[in-house]
């Protein structure tokens, strides 16, 4: 019998690696007496049944399945941050530092987890605003972070970082990533980042090859408000990117408004789950 009575299944869009694990779980979720919806991004892969939009998963259902990779599941934060659907993942991506589950062929650990033994973990997105002469134009939220670039060029942009009103400095670099600590492990970390621990309330503000030795990241408090405002003049091709999914363009004295988001993601692990081992296993350490 399974603790959840009615269950969404989301999966990356198109893609058939995970097909047989969506139908085995499918299946399994069917024989415990579960209400099981499908969100569209399972068209193709699971065959004759009516699918649903991520909307429809936030409103009615207690549980959702990400099954996929660690794109998949930003992907499905996003969309579910409003509600209080807790998400399980299950790994059929490559690094898999959100999806935990193994698809193994008896899927132990799902089972578990459906039985109500599980671990759960919360964790905050930010909220992401852009402003144009005082008008917001564009919001955004981010579970892994947030990059403010310039857009088919490589060439330095010039920007100043107001925290909780207070100036801090202009920097002239790349860009800026703004990452939380679920992103630490992603962008930022390639850039030379801080690995933050995911329970952590704290937000990494880390510069994209800056034009100065002293530049450093700065890691701040998750209740921070942060302000971006792109000095310098001309830039007509910046870009802002949301968890390397969601794009839009922006331009000189444009204000970039950050905040964590007031909800947040509920997150259920396999009682074996371990940040330490996790982080063993996927950056090589011995």
């Amino acid at each position: 019998m399974s603790r959840f009575k009615k269950v969404g299944l989301i999966t990356k869009l198109k893609d058939l690696k995970v097909s047989d694990t969506l139908n085995h779980v499918h299946s399994r979720l069917e024989a415990l007496g579960c209400e099981v919806m499908l969100d569209h991004s399972t068209r193709g892969l699971i065959g004759g049944l009516i699918t649903v939009g991520l909307e429809a998963i936030a409103e009615t259902c207690d549980l959702a399945i990400v099954i996929g990779g660690d794109g998949t599941m930003l992907h499905t934060a996003r969309a579910l941050i409003d509600s209080d659907v807790p998400i399980v993942g299950v790994n059929r991506g490559r690094l898999g530092f959100l999806v935990d589950v193994s698809p193994d062929s008896e899927l132990t650990q799902l089972n578990e987890i459906l039985a109500g033994d599980y671990m759960e973990e919360s964790r905050f997105l930010l909220d992401v605003e852009v402003l144009r002469e005082g008008v917001v134009i564009n919001r955004v939220s981010a579970f892994h972070d947030i990059v403010l670039r310039v857009r088919d060029l490589l060439r330095i942009v010039e920007f100043k970082t107001y925290i909780n009103g207070s100036f801090v400095n202009i920097q002239r670099a790349d860009g800026v990533i703004v990452s939380t600590p679920s992103g630490s492990t992603a962008y930022s970390l390639s850039n030379g980042g801080p690995i933050v621990n995911p329970t952590l309330d704290a937000i990494v503000l880390q510069p994209i090859c800056p034009h100065t030795l002293s530049s450093r990241p700065l890691v701040i408090g998750a209740d921070s408000d942060i302000e971006i405002r792109i000095s310098d003049e001309g830039i007509d091709n910046g870009q802002l990117v949301s968890d390397g999914q969601i794009y839009f363009d922006i331009i000189s004295d444009d204000i970039i408004h950050i905040k964590r988001h007031d909800n947040r993601i509920r997150l259920l692990h396999p009682t074996s789950y371990n940040y330490y081992k996790l982080l063993r296993a996927k950056l090589h350490w011995t």
